[in-house]
This record gives C-alpha cells, sequence and structure tokens, in this order.
C-alpha cells in the first residue's frame, strides 16, 4: 500500500516538473518589457515575441506614417525599420536606450516596423 502511495507521489512529481519545463520554455520566447513609441501618437507594446515583426505604421489619407522614437524597456536589442516587413537595413537598440527616426525627414522617414531579437 505504502509503494503505490510513493508510485503516486512520484508520478505526480514528474508531471509537475514536466508542466514547469515547458512552461519556461514558452516564456524565453518573449521579450521582457515594453517597447514605447512616440511622435504620430503614442503606442506600448508590453512582452513582445522574439523573432517577431511587428507593423506599427498606421494608413493615412497621405501615405503610411510611422513613429519618430522607440524607448527600449525590454531585456531584449530590437531593430526598428522604415522599409516594409522588416526588410533592408535597420537601426538597432539596445535594452535601456531610445532611438528616433530623423529630426530632419520625419515624417517621410519614421519608424513603421520593428523586429525584437
Amino acid at each position: 500500500m505504502k509503494m503505490r502511495r510513493n508510485a503516486g507521489r512520484t508520478l505526480a512529481m514528474g508531471a509537475m516538473a514536466a508542466s514547469l519545463l515547458i512552461l519556461g520554455t514558452g516564456a524565453a520566447n518573449a521579450a521582457t518589457g515594453t517597447l514605447e513609441f512616440s511622435g504620430n501618437g503614442e503606442r506600448t507594446l508590453t512582452n513582445p515575441t522574439d523573432g517577431a515583426c511587428y507593423k506599427l505604421a498606421k494608413s493615412s489619407p497621405t501615405g503610411s506614417r510611422g513613429y519618430k522614437t522607440i524607448t527600449n524597456h525590454t531585456n531584449k536589442k530590437v531593430t526598428w525599420y522604415t522599409a516594409d516587413n522588416c526588410q533592408g537595413d535597420g537601426s538597432a537598440v539596445a535594452p535601456g536606450e531610445t532611438s528616433e527616426a530623423s529630426g530632419t525627414w520625419w515624417p517621410f522617414v519614421s519608424i513603421r516596423y520593428v523586429k525584437i531579437g
């Protein structure tokens, strides 16, 4: 009888350990913290997915406009792009830093997409 109880406990402990392992793996796929965008309104992304490309540009009658500045409050490097779908040359922003698209050419040069990691 005592052996069955111990076997049941061992099985339950193993299942709990496996579920913690799976949950721990999922959390590694997201940056922790927020990205803040300003200029052309404000927007915040919270715990963005690592490797994902986010469209930020807003459509308007005069074309698509993005944001002027980005502040990285996450634990991962992010890269912002002026081109569609995170293509072309991007500008990296380390954790804790702020970057501006262009003081001179904004809104023609603006943060339209951002990629995490």
